[in-house]
């Protein structure tokens, strides 16, 4: 996992569906910002801040990911209306303040949170999700 303001752009590349970063040739795994996330479905909507640095570089790293699968002829639906859109897997985790593990079903229709997401299919998946206060 790799924190979004570490990624450098020209190391971010494409195999078989998947974005990858050459450092460790792994499938990308990325931590976000805190952000504030509206639940839809089985997703998770990330409202970015128009008005924030730090989400201007979040939204920056997730549209060159956007473009590279665009470029690929792959199907994406990542980036939507100026949101990123995480979708929830069997896989995904999800945690309360303290960081015990709690089920997607618990969580609010709208708070802040900290998510780890991969970035497969044209997808970005969730890997973890940490609620923030």
């Amino acid at each position: 996992m790799i924190s979004y303001k570490q990624i450098k752009l020209m190391d971010v590349y494409i195999h078989d569906k998947e974005i990858r970063y050459d450092t460790s040739k792994d499938i990308l795994t990325i931590k976000s910002p805190i952000i504030i996330a509206e639940k839809y479905k089985d997703s998770l909507i990330l409202k970015i801040n128009t008005d924030s640095a730090i989400h201007d570089t979040f939204m920056n790293v997730c549209g060159y990911i956007n473009t590279i699968y665009n470029i690929n002829k792959i199907k994406t639906d990542i980036i939507i209306n100026n949101t990123v859109v995480l979708k929830k897997t069997d896989n995904s985790k999800f945690f309360d303040e303290n960081k015990n593990n709690i089920s997607f079903l618990t969580l609010r229709d709208k708070q802040k949170v900290i998510c780890s997401f991969m970035c497969k299919d044209g997808c970005f998946l969730i890997s973890q999700c940490l609620l923030i206060g």
